[in-house]
């Protein structure tokens, strides 16, 4: 029986380009735009050619149903609503849907309105990710947001007095200036909007960022982020954890589950699609730098949005890397997602499918992951602790060697 399948469109136009975004997207003319989201319907349409250039039976696709779709990007709430409704059209036109597919959509405050939202809705839309990412005017600057506080909270109320009863709300722990009062403002703010699920996510310093730049690795964080707006420092790691630890118990004591490190989610209001990523269950990305994974192998696109293009225009496919994963990589990522999720690993199950007891193979890891309050470890299931969230990475490298 074939499991489910997601499906991920990447939608890489932004209004601009926030300082720690290291995604496929920037800011592009109109008529790139259109030439893009018709390469996009083309690549999605001629899927078959995709599946051939990495190995894999068509039927491997067509006998699967679509349960979930992902919308992503940059900001896919930019483009014309029809051009969202266009897609997913097109979409079900290349494969069969199940009968309640959950189908996101990532916008940027005051990018819609009631117009484009009845037209989400129509086409299909039941779930949205919204990027307010912090409550205050002067951060939301400073980061090169290109919207205000008022009109990430004039989007969730819109979206809600629209009828939309599944809402994420991202928020950022560590931004540059962020103090104790500001991250004390967004616990309030999110408390009041009360979206059904929440994403909060450290800030992650990435190389070739313009953060990258101003943050790197020795230079000072009161080199601030250029003229305009004024330099900031960032918080410290104590801080940050300060500000994780307070977010988690606030957001378990309204009834949100923490279900992974960076997610919570009101009852049955889990994000469905991220959920395959950390499960090993399948997937298939369209547009450009979008990945898939599919009976067992792993591909990605072409990154850059012209280069796409001129693939999709001249073979119907834009993969440009694939693996067949080994055993070893199977256990690997069953392992670091696994624990990436705070229910951890079922050892019993892990053992019945890779053949071998984790507990024993990894037996001077566990014990000293366990040594430094890392890991809960049980004969039933191995999972991180609340300090072993915040050095996950440090974790998963044990197990990784």
């Amino acid at each position: 029986m074939s499991h489910p399948l997601g499906v991920y469109l990447h939608i890489p136009f932004c209004e601009s380009k926030c300082g720690y975004c290291n995604f496929a997207s920037g800011v592009y003319p109109q008529a790139i735009v259109l030439a893009y989201l018709d390469a996009l319907s083309r690549e999605v349409t001629h899927v078959r050619t995709t599946l051939s250039a990495v190995g894999i039976p068509y039927e491997s696709f067509s006998s699967s149903k679509v349960d979930t779709v992902y919308l992503g990007g940059g900001t896919p709430s930019l483009i014309d609503a029809s051009h969202i409704v266009r897609l997913l059209q097109v979409l079900r036109e290349a494969v069969e849907f199940g009968p309640t597919p959950e189908i996101t959509l990532e916008v940027n405050p005051g990018s819609v309105d009631p117009k484009r939202i009845e037209e989400y809705q129509e086409g299909g839309v039941n779930r949205i990710s919204i990027g307010v990412q912090t409550f205050q005017d002067e951060t939301l600057k400073r980061i090169g947001r290109s919207h205000n506080v008022q009109q990430a909270v004039d989007t969730v109320e819109l979206f809600r007095k629209m009828g939309m009863s599944n809402i994420s709300v991202d928020i950022i722990a560590g931004l540059p200036g962020q103090t104790v009062k500001d991250w004390r403002e967004n616990l309030d703010r999110l408390d009041t909007l009360s979206p059904e699920h929440i994403s909060l996510y450290m800030l992650e310093i990435h190389e070739g960022t313009r953060f990258g730049k101003v943050y790197r690795e020795g230079a000072s964080t009161e080199s601030g982020i250029g003229e305009n707006p004024p330099c900031a420092a960032l918080p410290d790691e104590d801080l940050v954890e300060r500000y994780y630890f307070e977010a988690v118990h606030e957001f378990e004591s309204k009834g949100y589950r923490h279900y992974e490190i960076s997610n919570f989610a009101k009852p049955g209001r889990e994000s469905r699609h991220n959920v395959k990523y950390w499960t090993g269950q399948p997937f298939i990305g369209f547009g450009c730098s979008a990945c898939s994974y599919l009976d067992g192998k792993r591909w990605g696109n072409e990154r850059s949005v012209r280069r796409y293009m001129e693939l999709i225009c001249h073979q119907y496919h834009a993969v440009d890397s694939w693996s067949n994963l080994t055993a070893r990589e199977h256990e690997e990522e069953a392992i670091f997602l696994g624990l990436r999720l705070t229910q951890g690993i079922d050892l019993l199950q892990f053992e019945r499918k890779f053949g071998f007891s984790l507990s024993n193979r990894f037996k001077e890891q566990i014990e000293f992951l366990k040594e430094g309050q890392l890991i809960d470890f049980t004969p039933e299931r191995l999972r991180l602790t609340p300090k072993g969230y915040m050095l996950s990475n440090e974790v998963f490298s044990e197990f990784l060697q």
